[in-house]
This record gives C-alpha cells, sequence and structure tokens, in this order.
C-alpha cells in the first residue's frame, strides 16, 4: 500500500484551492513515469482524505505499481515537490 506524509498532503491541499469542489489529484504511472492530473472519484480508488476532502486518488492498477512507496514533499533545485520515496 501506498502512503502519503502530512506534509505531502498538505501540498495537495493547496494545489486544489483552485479546483471545483469533488476534483482531487489522481496519481497514474505511463510509461516508467507518475504523473498528477486532476480527476474525479472512481469506484475502486484507494481515496487520501483530510478533513472530509478528497486530496489524492490511487487507481487499483497503479496501487500495484508503486506499492511500499511513500509520497512527500522533497528539495529539489527546482523548488520542492511531491517525489515518492522509500524502496519499491
Amino acid at each position: 500500500m501506498v502512503k502519503v506524509t502530512e506534509t505531502a498532503l498538505s501540498r495537495l491541499k493547496r494545489k486544489l484551492k483552485r479546483q471545483p469542489e469533488g476534483v482531487a489529484v489522481r496519481i497514474t504511472v505511463e510509461d516508467g513515469h507518475v504523473q498528477f492530473r486532476p480527476d474525479t472519484e472512481q469506484k475502486g480508488d484507494v481515496v487520501f482524505a483530510r478533513s472530509g476532502q478528497s486530496l489524492l486518488l490511487v487507481g487499483l492498477e497503479t496501487s500495484k505499481r508503486i506499492t511500499n512507496r511513500t509520497l512527500d514533499v522533497v528539495k529539489t533545485l527546482d523548488g520542492d515537490r511531491l517525489r515518492f520515496v522509500g524502496t519499491v
């Protein structure tokens, strides 16, 4: 199961302020690249929420690919970014 830090959830909540109600961030993995995009909850999603607001959506297939990983905020040369930490 993927884990999400409180720091990452806080960042996602800030990113979603400009989105319509009911929209969260969906993680997908395509061609080995992790992508984040706005989406709405689908049946079977793993949903990470805070204060009743869905923030992060992970589909079943994606969940299998990122199991045992933790989504966190990492400092990079380009600023703070959402990144996975941990082992596969």
